[in-house]
Formats: C-alpha cells, structure tokens, sequence
C-alpha cells in the first residue's frame, strides 16, 4: 500500500480539526467533512471521521504468521522450538513481547505518517488497537509508560512518538499512564546500526525515575533486535517492578 497524493489533503484535515474542542469536534463533524472530508491514508477513498483506513485496505494490512519466539515474537525457522536464539541464549530484560503486525505494507505507511508526518489521528487510531491487543494478552497491569527520549531529541522529533501512544493505550485500559523512565543520554539512531552494535549503543542509556511493583506494560512503536526494551526492561525491574511486557505497533 501506498499513501496517495490526496492523502495530503487529509492528512491537513486531521491536524486541524483535531485541534478544534471535543464537543464542538463531535457535534460538527458533519460540517467539517463537507470541507475537508477525511481520507483513506493507503487508498484515499474517503471514510468517515476518525477511521484511518478504510475496511478493504485494514483488511490486507499483513499478519504475523508462522511459528514465532514465544519470548519477542521474531519469525522461528523451526517450529520444534520455542525461542529464537538471541532468547534462548542471553538473559533478556522484559517477559514478553508482542507486536500488532510486520514492519511492512499498510504497517509501514502508517507508522511513517504516525513518527515523520506526525499525524495525531494515525497516532490515536494505533494506540487503540495496541489497546484492544494488549487487553487480550496481558492482565493485572500495574501501569503502562513508554520508552523515553532526551530534550534534544524530543525537539528534534516534534515529541515523542512512544508516549503519544502509551497515552492512548492507558486511557482505553484504565490503568494509571506514568513516566518510569528517564533516557539520560542522546544515542546514535538504531536504525542506523548493525544488530551487534545497538545493544553497545543503548548500554546504560535509561534509568528509572519512580520506583513501584507489579507489572508494567512498556509501549513503543517498533520492535527489531529489541534492544531499547532490553535496556528499558532491565532499569524498570532494578526499580523494583516485576514483569515487563512489550507492546509495539510493528516487528521487524
């Protein structure tokens, strides 16, 4: 799937009229749609306000199948087995995670519109359905939080993609949303290092802020080596809290 070029037109629609109030936004959707009629973000045929994608385009956005790590959910090249090797050879510092779909097709375009174009409406329809995954596989949450970022790389974001949607997911859960976390040094990108490298990239680089108990559910928007939430994983169980589960909007 691709972004079509009147997704544009859309994607100005969202930004402005999410910034109009609640109640004026529910009573005058109607009005609104009559100017800027929202957009399928993969298709561009219009939907109603607040659906991202329309149903044919939700429909073919790709799954996860095959037999997968029970511990980070990376594809298993043998289904004798319950754990990929980086599992099943190192201590990891969170319990379990899982990822709504694979970095690629409709996935990809909306986490680019989510984390580049910083389309709030992109943003708020992902943390739903995090939501949705999370309430049917994890239970008794003490919290959720996010992976943190530094000042400077907030500013050079815009804000900070994994908070936005752990937000979203603790408001439909009804579980507290805190700030665990503290990042305290701005590291290299992940993305732009070999495997080996980013684990050495993010040693040390969080630390927890509050300490607490129970389990804690860790959002964030993508998932690769699982790294970050290694790192995150091991200062939130120093802070005394128990089991860590990963909640992401993709796996690649």
């Amino acid at each position: 799937m691709t972004t079509s070029g009147a997704t544009r037109t859309s994607s100005f629609a969202s930004r402005w009229f999410s910034r109009i109030p609640r109640r004026v936004r529910e009573g005058g959707a109607g009005i609104a749609a009559l100017f800027y009629p929202p957009q399928c973000a993969a298709c561009g045929i219009p939907v109603p306000w607040g659906t991202v994608l329309c149903a044919a385009c939700e429909g073919r956005l790709p799954q996860g199948t095959g037999p997968r790590c029970e511990r980070c959910g990376d594809v298993l090249d043998d289904e004798q087995v319950d754990l990929c090797l980086r599992c099943g050879t190192r201590l990891r510092g969170f319990d379990r995670a899982i990822s709504l779909g694979p970095y690629d097709g409709g996935w990809r375009t909306l986490i680019a519109l989510f984390k580049f174009d910083r389309e709030k409406a992109v943003g708020r329809w992902l943390g739903l359905r995090l939501a949705d995954a999370a309430g049917a596989s994890f239970r008794e949450l003490a919290c959720v939080t996010h992976v943190p970022m530094t000042r400077a790389e907030r500013k050079a974001r815009g804000g900070n993609p994994s908070q936005e949607l752990a937000r979203v997911v603790a408001r439909r859960l009804r579980i507290p949303e805190r700030a665990l976390l503290e990042k305290t040094r701005t590291t290299r990108p992940q993305r732009s290092l070999p495997a080996r490298e980013r684990a050495v990239n993010l040693r040390g680089a969080f630390r927890g802020v509050r300490s607490g108990t129970g389990a804690v559910l860790l959002v964030d928007d993508l998932l690769t080596t699982g790294a970050t939430a290694d790192e995150c994983g091991r200062a939130l169980k120093s802070a005394g809290y128990g089991a860590i589960y990963v909640l992401t909007v993709v796996r690649a």
